[in-house]
C-alpha cells in the first residue's frame, strides 16, 4: 500500500513539474515595461487563445488591476481603453478573458 502511494505521488509531482508546465510559469503574462519582478502574481489553470489545452499560467495581477477598476469618467474610461489596446497588441491576444479571470480569483 505504501508503494502504491509513493507511486501516485511520484506521478503527480512528475506532472506538475513536466517542462510546458515550468515553461507557462516562467513567463508571466505581464506589461511590456515591467522591468522588476512582479509583486503579485496569481497562478491558474487556464486554456487561453492559442492554447491546445489548459495549462498552469501565471499572470502579474498588478499589471491587470488598473483595467479592472471602474472609470469614473471618460478620461479614466479613454486610459483604461488604450491600456488595454497595448497590452492586446503586446500579448497578440484579447485581455478580457485574463480580466475575467482576475475577476474570479479571491
Amino acid at each position: 500500500m505504501l508503494v502504491r502511494a509513493q507511486i501516485s505521488i511520484a506521478l503527480v509531482l512528475g506532472g506538475l513539474l513536466s517542462l510546458p508546465a515550468i515553461a507557462n510559469i516562467a513567463t508571466c503574462i505581464q506589461a511590456p515595461e515591467r522591468v522588476k519582478a512582479c509583486p503579485h502574481k496569481l497562478y491558474r489553470a487556464v486554456q487561453l487563445a492559442g492554447m491546445s489545452k489548459p495549462a498552469l499560467t501565471c499572470i502579474c495581477v498588478t499589471d491587470f488591476a488598473p483595467l479592472l477598476a471602474t472609470p469614473e469618467d471618460a478620461t479614466e474610461r479613454l486610459a483604461q481603453f488604450r491600456r488595454k489596446q497595448q497590452l492586446t497588441e503586446h500579448l497578440q491576444q484579447d485581455v478580457d478573458p485574463i480580466l475575467e479571470i482576475l475577476r474570479r480569483a479571491p
